[in-house]
């Protein structure tokens, strides 16, 4: 774990080590992370440093750790950032949508490939990963990759 000295100035985060054994490919910057403990889509690898990217599955929500501090290979080693500032957040490239600081749209909750996403469907506020991460930046999307500022709670 790495936590930098603290600052008067500058917000505080906190960082984890991970290793990527997501088959499917790299853990990107700003994408949710979670451990491996395993699920429908994934071998349970739960030792405290095997991770894998954050889907929708429920099984996979409550292992969420934080999002990948810079793109993480797949085998190699890498930091999470599980607390604190963010200034990367992975949004879903949903077009015509706006996400932030509007009526409940900076509540996230998973979307596809640990990408996030705001939408407000008429499921149980349990999907969403509020308690763990919200933004603080209104981006609307219109294509590509768009990325939010906000606040990582994964501990």
């Amino acid at each position: 774990m790495q936590i930098p000295a603290i600052e008067r100035t500058t917000p505080e985060k906190v960082f984890i080590n991970v290793q990527n054994v997501d088959g499917a490919g790299s853990l990107t910057t700003g994408r949710g992370v979670c451990y491996a403990v395993g699920n429908e889509d994934v071998q349970a690898s739960a030792d405290g440093i095997r991770a894998v990217l954050l889907t929708n599955s429920a099984e996979l929500r409550p292992a969420f750790i934080g999002v990948a501090k810079a793109d993480i290979a797949i085998n190699a080693y890498g930091l999470v950032q599980c607390w604190g500032f963010a200034d990367s957040i992975a949004l879903s490239a949903e077009a015509d949508k706006t996400v932030g600081l509007l009526a409940g749209a900076s509540l996230l909750r998973a979307g596809v490939a640990g990408m996030f996403t705001s939408v407000l469907a008429p499921e149980a506020i349990s999907t969403y990963m509020g308690k763990y991460l919200f933004t603080v930046d209104t981006v609307n999307i219109s294509g590509g990759l768009p990325y939010a500022r906000g606040y990582v709670r994964a501990f």
